[in-house]
Parts: C-alpha cells; structure tokens; sequence
C-alpha cells in the first residue's frame, strides 16, 4: 500500500520560528492568551475573562485541525511571542473565504513578525483553495490597520459601537483581501 507522510510547516528567519500549533502548546499557548488579553485592548476579551483549562485548549486545538483551522505560532528562541489563525468557511457558497484572527506579545511587536504570519497563512490557505481572507480589527488600531493595508487588505465596512472597552464605544472595521 501506499503511505504518506504529512510534512509539517515551519520557517526559520533569524531568531523566529514559524511552525503549526500543536496539542504540547497548550500551555505556554494559553499564557500567551491570557498575558494578551491583560496587555492589550485591541482583542476581544478583558484581563481575567478567559476562563480556558489547559486541557480545554487541548480539546479545541485538536478540533481545530481536525476541522482545517489553519493556527500557526511564531517562537523567539522557543518562547511563543505570537500567532495567527485561520478558520475556512464551512459553508459551500463560502469554501473560498477563510476568517482570520492575529496577534504578537507587545515585546515582540515591531520586528517582522505579524507580516510573516500573516504571510505564512496565506500561503498555506490559497494552497487549499483560499481566494477571500477577511477579519475585523478596531478602527483606532492604527499599527494593526496599516499593516493590514500593506498586505493587500482594504476596508469594506465599518461596524459601529462593536466593542464596549473603557467606558467608551469602538469601532471597527471590516477588511478583506481578495486573491
């Protein structure tokens, strides 16, 4: 009989590493998380709300590459500073489209490392078959936009009072890119 092997992805440029998540990430992936959400105000959840187990991680990055979610992690010298996430659409007038989510520790910002996840993703995803990448990103996110824009992404619309963060009502914009 014939047998394959899946290759793994991994890039190494300097002291970065790209590579897929794997299940033995769950608990230094989960610090990331949670050192994210108490750092910033650009992602989705508040400091402390994550309440995410380790094995509930586990559970959810095996689901995830069991149902074609592309998630990669970029390392500095074996310290997980960051990753990118790609969920393609299940739904058949939509195949071509995958959502995307990313983020880089703030220590770790400004050295390259978000482009080439994002970089990395989309290869991956036109390889099976990925012609619309789309995400959301807050309006005042400017580093985060302008990055996008550098990318090829524009934005297709803006999602009023879509977070509540500070007492105070943000924006956000829908970006896409097309292949």
């Amino acid at each position: 009989g014939l047998t394959c092997k899946i290759k793994r992805f991994l890039i190494i440029v300097k002291n970065m590493k790209i590579r897929e998540l794997q299940i033995e990430d769950a608990k230094q992936f989960l610090k990331v998380l949670n050192t994210l959400d108490a750092e910033t105000s650009f992602l989705s959840r508040e400091k402390g709300e994550r309440k995410t187990t380790v094995n509930q991680l586990k559970e959810d990055i095996q689901k995830g590459i069991s149902n074609g979610i592309l998630n990669y992690v970029v390392e500095n010298k074996g310290v997980l500073a960051g990753y990118v996430w790609g969920n393609p659409s299940k739904i058949i007038r939509k195949k071509h489209c995958m959502y995307i989510a990313i983020a880089i520790l703030q220590e770790y910002t400004g050295k390259g490392y978000g482009k080439k996840l994002m970089q990395t993703l989309e290869k991956q995803a036109i390889q099976s078959g990925i012609t619309r990448f789309e995400l959301t990103v807050m309006s005042h996110n400017k580093i985060a936009v302008n990055l996008y824009k550098k990318m090829g992404y524009s934005i297709e619309g803006n999602i009023k009072n879509s977070m509540f963060i500070d007492n105070e009502f943000i924006d956000e914009y829908s970006m896409a890119k097309i292949i």
